[in-house]
């Protein structure tokens, strides 16, 4: 099959061609649904149990008295409107955004809010209200509606299975979509404290024996979207560098490690990486004046990789982000 590239990057997907936003998530799975009732039916019966055999109709964009809603499900025959409010990576929407088109929903009769990211079930729960003046607030993690179109399949024929084929192409290349981060390594500094306390690992050792690392989600600088590979620094050089193989993003870090004191520092979301083996160089990369022991870093692979120092390292990602900036 000939391949297809579109500004330097390959186009997987018809819906590629839309591009990798909030809108253009719920644009692909709006017209797969109203394309594909099998999907649409799967989907749907997820954020109202009671949809009966009935006509939806499906609306892009649609402005509200406040703001732009992405996606709206409508079910005239029983006065059901549903919202649909994406966001990219973990993030959630925020009350206050969703509250602004509740009045939309009871004049229209009945219906819901929903929102769809890559956030868990769990941690959904833990950051968005059951509802908002009586108007129910349901979340899909983008993981379900793939597994939607994995049962859907194997029913449709046709064109409908086609378009499930190009959703669930997209679907995974944006929920794991990378640009030039694709190859940025995030470089943090590991030490030899215990979090849960004598006989529990240290925070190294989670890294050396449990092939894990865990961070705080969504405040103080952590990155909200895991990068692709992970650098590991202590004793004034880079020691390890992991390939992420999964990301995900608890309630709190007890829920993987209950051995972990409850507090502030453990009771909030956070982002927990499993790591694949190490990548080379297996030998420690010197740090290199003017690096600050505790600071995160962001810097590319290759530089890593071939670099003396992580100092240098840095400096040549700099330039070469600094060419990428001018063309």
């Amino acid at each position: 099959m000939a391949s297809l590239t579109r500004y330097g990057c390959e186009v997987g997907s018809a819906f590629s061609l839309l591009g990798q936003d909030e809108n253009d998530l719920t644009a692909a799975l709006g017209f797969t649904m109203a394309r594909c009732p099998a999907l649409s039916d799967a989907v749907l019966n997820r954020v109202w149990p009671t949809l009966g055999d009935e006509d939806a109709s499906f609306a892009l964009e649609v402005r509200a008295d406040v703001g732009r809603t992405d996606l709206e499900v409508r079910l005239p025959a029983s006065s059901v409107l549903l919202i649909f409010e994406a966001k990219l990576g973990w993030q959630l929407p925020t009350t206050p955004q969703l509250a602004q088109y509740v009045s939309r929903i009871d004049r229209y009769g009945s219906g819901a809010l929903v929102s769809l990211s890559q956030a868990s079930h769990a941690l959904a729960a833990t950051q968005l209200p059951a509802q908002i003046r009586g108007v129910p607030v349901v979340h899909l993690p983008w993981r379900d509606i793939l597994s939607d179109i994995a049962a859907a399949r194997p029913i449709c024929r046709g064109r409908e299975r086609i378009w499930l084929d190009e959703l669930h192409i997209y679907l995974t290349e944006v929920i794991r979509m990378r640009t030039v981060a694709d190859s940025l390594v995030y470089s943090v500094v590991l030490n030899e404290e215990r979090p849960g306390g004598d006989g529990t690992p240290t925070f190294r050792e989670f890294v050396t024996e449990e092939q894990c690392y865990f961070h705080p989600y969504g405040v103080g600088g952590w990155p909200t979207d895991p990068p692709n590979f992970i650098a590991f620094r202590w004793s004034g050089a880079v020691q390890r560098i992991h390939r992420i193989m999964q990301a995900d993003v608890i309630p709190t870090i007890r829920d993987r490690f209950p051995f972990l004191p409850k507090g502030d520092a453990s009771d909030r979301p956070h982002a927990v990486y499993e790591l694949g083996p190490r990548i080379p160089p297996l030998d420690p990369i010197p740090n290199g004046p003017g690096i600050y022991p505790s600071s995160r870093l962001w810097v590319l692979l290759d530089q890593l990789q071939t670099a003396p120092t992580l100092k240098e390292a840095l400096a040549g990602t700099r330039a070469l982000q600094d060419n990428w900036s001018k063309t």
